[in-house]
C-alpha cells in the first residue's frame, strides 16, 4: 500500500471515530512510531514499529 492511500484511510477512520485514537499495532503492541526504511531492496518503505 502506498503511503498516501494509508493516510487516506486513517483520515477516514479519524473522521468517523475521533482523532484522538490511540494505534496499536495488530499483535496489542502500540505504536511509537512511522520509521523510513531503505533496508528492502530498490524500495522505499515506512516501517511502523515499536522500536526506538
Amino acid at each position: 500500500m502506498q503511503l498516501k492511500e494509508f493516510i487516506k484511510q486513517l483520515q477516514k477512520i479519524g473522521e468517523k471515530h475521533g482523532e484522538d485514537a490511540e494505534v496499536i499495532m495488530a499483535d496489542n503492541i502500540p505504536v511509537v512510531a512511522p520509521v523510513f526504511s531503505s533496508d528492502y531492496p530498490n524500495k522505499k518503505n515506512v516501517v511502523i514499529t515499536d522500536e526506538k
